[in-house]
């Protein structure tokens, strides 16, 4: 019988979903969606808001969460099998290592993408009878880009465990990646944006200023999702270093179009995040595989 990645896939899916952080944490984002929609229509808010609505409330709680849940379900992929000695086990079948990290970036993504699917199931049950309408379309494609940013996150937690040797290695290079852009990725805009010009972007700045914060799956998805619910979805975290005064400024004119001189040049389209999720996935997982393949595993 020929094994393939698959097999891999799906021993790996049986082994995650066991985990009892990973449910801790999809439990709480679960929980923090039904919390607060509760709380909406108990004092009355969600009387006044649309299903659509809510699902740009969705925003900052996906921005934190799904990042945090598919990195702790991938981080430990292959450095934590590396460690226990049963890597070598699996090796020994006729299994390469391509399909290994073939094998744990599916059966992984498959985890934190059920996770995803329930956090909906909840949202959808709760919401739709509050609001009172089913925007079926957006609600799909809403789905469908959270689930891209949790598969995204994923790859970058496979990615780094195949290219670390121990599991302490791995688990600093996820958070600090998520620090960073979830944290810091602001300062280092303004920061080269500052370099470049001598000031701070204001309210209207260069087009590549935008480029680069599109390039942070975080903004990319944040940008994504206030155009299909053609809303301004508010950042998780705001650092407040652009020469901006956001109490005082409509969430209109904080949109990316509002804020380019001129028509928006393509690559500020919101179709153009989607390169920012392909990049994302595919370079640390390269960079994983390069140095999971030439890994002496004895």
């Amino acid at each position: 019988m020929s094994l393939t990645w698959r097999d891999v896939a799906r021993k790996d899916f049986e082994n995650v979903v066991r985990s009892k952080l990973l449910w801790a944490l999809t439990a709480g984002f679960v929980g923090l969606l039904a919390f607060f929609l509760v709380v909406g229509y108990v004092s009355g808010d969600a009387d006044e808001g649309s299903m659509t609505e809510i699902l740009a409330g969705m925003g900052q709680f996906s921005i934190f969460f799904i990042p945090l849940i598919a990195l702790i379900a991938g981080y430990m992929a292959v450095v934590g099998e590396r460690q226990s000695g049963s890597l070598r086990v699996l090796l020994s079948y006729p299994f390469s290592r391509s399909d290994v990290l073939v094998g744990k970036v599916v059966g992984r993504s498959v985890v934190v993408a059920a996770a995803i699917l329930a956090g909906f199931l909840v949202v959808t049950a709760l919401g739709v009878p509050l609001a009172g309408d089913f925007p079926a379309l957006t609600l799909a494609l809403v789905t469908l880009l959270t689930v891209l940013l949790g598969v995204t996150f994923t790859a970058v937690a496979v990615g780094v465990s195949a290219a670390t040797k121990t599991r302490g290695t791995a688990l600093a290079w996820v958070v600090g990646i998520f620090f960073l852009l979830l944290v810091m990725w602001e300062a280092v805009a303004v920061g080269l944006y500052y370099l470049v010009h001598g000031t701070r972007p204001g309210l209207q700045a260069e087009p590549w200023y935008f480029l680069l914060q599109q390039a942070n799956p975080l903004e990319a998805f944040r940008i994504a999702l206030g155009e299909i619910t053609d809303s301004y979805v508010w950042p998780m975290v705001q650092l407040g270093l652009e020469d901006v005064p956001m109490g005082e400024i409509d969430p209109e004119a904080l949109q990316t179009e509002s804020r380019v001189e001129g028509s928006l040049p393509f690559y500020l389209q919101p179709w153009f995040s989607v390169l920012s999720f392909l990049v994302w996935m595919a370079v640390p997982l390269l960079i994983g595989y390069r140095r999971f393949r030439a890994a002496d595993l004895e």
